[in-house]
């Protein structure tokens, strides 16, 4: 289970509070997977995609305003990460995931599995590395106007 932890805050109200959002998200999509149907699964990964989407134009909305540097690098990101989690949702729509009792399912691959590898792995290294970064930057920039 990831939870939100201070030490993921950015210091930019915006970014913080959608990261929050997203923490719980992911949390309610690993919930599903272990005690939810596949209707309830499909509606929380379809929440949190969507959510996703909204949260990368929002940074990406930062990153232009504030001429931010490594724009191409962080927007690369955000698209590679879209590119596995719709791969994610394809998988998981032709049945490639097993969901529900983690042990009635021992030859196929967990959603709960892939989601704290992919997506959560994920998150963490973005939130702590390029997303700190762009607050940083958005913070510089902010304070000299």
């Amino acid at each position: 289970m990831v939870l939100w932890k201070d030490e993921y805050a950015t210091g930019h109200d915006v970014v913080d509070s959608d990261h929050k959002r997203i923490f719980a998200l992911v949390a309610d999509v690993l919930e599903a997977s272990t005690k939810g149907s596949k209707e309830k699964n499909e509606v929380t990964i379809n929440f949190l995609a969507e959510y996703v989407v909204e949260h990368f134009a929002r940074e990406e909305a930062l990153m232009a305003e504030s001429s931010y540097p490594r724009t191409a690098e962080h927007s690369k990101e955000h698209k590679d990460f879209m590119a596995v989690a719709v791969k994610l949702k394809e998988d998981f729509d032709d049945g490639g995931y097993a969901f529900g009792e983690l042990e009635m399912h021992p030859d196929t691959m967990h959603l709960s599995k892939v989601i704290n590898d992919v997506v959560v792995g994920w998150l963490l290294i973005h939130v702590m590395g390029s997303d700190k970064d762009l607050a940083s930057h958005y913070r510089i920039w902010a304070d000299s106007k």
